[in-house]
């Protein structure tokens, strides 16, 4: 009786889990019933590797070679887009050259949708690909070609620089040819800039290019008085000195209280604000009488601010010991481009070495050609103050 009961339950029970998947009619016919994909583990691309009309990935677990994607954005409208490969574990689709801003992403499968959990987030950017840039340097007001895929007429570029004054960017518009596109540099572009290119409000950063620089070059404030070998990066020294032709260096300290500065090139700007930062803190804590309200001539640097046109460029420094040495070099030439140095001691950022809080370095202008920089009292000698600044 036992055995009969089970061989009759098998059957039952059987039929009863069949019919939670199949639809039973009448004539006994079994029809599959489609489910929503079931996906789990989803990963997203970060949106730093994503680029309209390029392929994307998505990681997860269970899709399958018919699953059909859409992107459906913030205003609801929902978008078919090309799948170009599908694993069980990852499902890789074209991102629609239009697309930017962010979605939610929904599997089809069998006429049943899943939204994935997640938002898929794509950058507003210019599709442009396969961009080369120019890897010579471009002279000033040369021509910049730019070959790539994906311009269209009324692009822009958008050339700055951290070395231009503050909001400064110049907008030029793109010409297409047969390689990509180009544009010719207006007047005022100097060094490593970098280039964005501009449709509407989409943005993308392709790259950057060198616009030449040479010693005697009159930009950015002043005078080009020297460069690298790659003629990228230089020093600009000012049109004259700042202040009055006998100005004092600072207080003398005591060795541990010395700022900490440099001799090398490239080291004046990190002396100067070094050098104006410890005077601060000096100054709040001993109170020194004399020197309340008084400028030292680090800081007669720092607030130089020279006006072209629009422009006002106050990135200015107190060069360290090797780069007014570079300004001694050229002093002829400077002059010749009107750059107004007069014959005097000029101080440096560079502080003496060691153990010793009270000097710092000169350079001696009243040479012609020998060059002689020495230590000299920070409170005892005064004397001249000019500003460079750095590209």
């Amino acid at each position: 009786m036992k055995t009969s009961l089970k061989k009759l339950f098998i059957p039952l029970l059987s039929g009863l889990i069949a019919c939670n998947f199949y639809s039973c009619d009448s004539d006994n016919e079994h029809t599959a019933i489609p489910i929503a994909p079931i996906l789990k583990e989803i990963k997203f691309p970060s949106e730093n590797d994503i680029t309209p009309g390029q392929v994307a990935q998505i990681n997860g677990l269970g899709f399958a070679k018919e699953d059909v994607l859409y992107l459906n954005d913030e205003t609801n409208k929902k978008e078919k887009v090309e799948v170009t490969e599908v694993t069980d574990s990852y499902l890789k689709f074209i991102v629609p050259l239009e697309a930017g801003g962010n979605y939610s992403v929904i599997i089809e499968r069998a006429g049943k949708q899943t939204i994935l959990n997640g938002t898929f987030k794509v950058p507003f950017v210019v599709p442009i690909i396969d961009v080369v840039l120019p890897s010579n340097n471009i002279p000033a007001k040369g021509k910049v070609e730019i070959r790539g895929k994906g311009f269209e007429d009324g692009d822009i570029a958008t050339l700055y620089a951290s070395f231009y004054p503050e909001g400064v960017e110049y907008n030029i518009p793109l010409a297409l040819n047969d390689e990509g596109a180009e544009f010719t540099l207006p007047e005022g572009l100097y060094g490593v800039n970098s280039i964005m290119i501009i449709r509407g409000e989409r943005k993308s950063n392709i790259g950057t290019i060198t616009i030449e620089t040479n010693v005697g070059d009159k930009l950015g404030g002043g005078v080009v008085f020297w460069v690298d070998a790659a003629k990228a990066h230089g020093y600009i020294v000012n049109m004259s000195n700042v202040g009055t032709p006998t100005e004092k260096f600072g207080p003398e300290v005591d060795p541990s209280d010395a700022a900490g500065t440099g001799q090398s090139i490239g080291s004046g700007y990190a002396n100067t604000q070094n050098i104006v930062r410890k005077f601060n803190t000096l100054q709040s804590a001993n109170n020194w009488p004399e020197w309340q309200g008084v400028k030292i001539a680090a800081q007669l640097c720092l607030d130089n601010r020279v006006n072209d046109g629009d422009f006002a460029y106050t990135d200015w420094f107190l060069p360290s010991r090797e780069e007014l040495i570079e300004v001694f070099k050229v002093k002829s030439m400077l002059a010749e481009k009107g750059v107004n140095i007069p014959a005097n001691n000029y101080w440096t950022s560079s502080e003496a070495d060691g153990n010793t809080g009270w000097a710092a370095y000169y350079v001696n202008f009243y040479e012609e050609t020998n060059i002689i920089s020495e230590l000299c009292s920070k409170s005892g000698w005064t004397i001249g103050v000019l500003p460079i600044r750095a590209y």
